[in-house]
């Protein structure tokens, strides 16, 4: 009883730390592709501009 109950808080617990993980690398990847596109309209503000 013991033992299935450890092992079920360590699989709920390594399950929450993987979905932590993901969550963090996912943010961090969209902070990127957020900044690549402020700079791709601030290249086509200044382009036209120069128009």
């Amino acid at each position: 009883m013991k033992t299935s109950f450890l092992i079920t808080l360590a699989t709920v617990l390594s399950i929450a730390l993987l979905i932590t993980f993901m969550i963090k690398r996912e943010e961090r990847s969209m902070s990127q592709l957020s900044a690549r596109f402020i700079k791709l309209v601030q290249k086509f503000n200044s382009w036209q501009m120069m128009k």
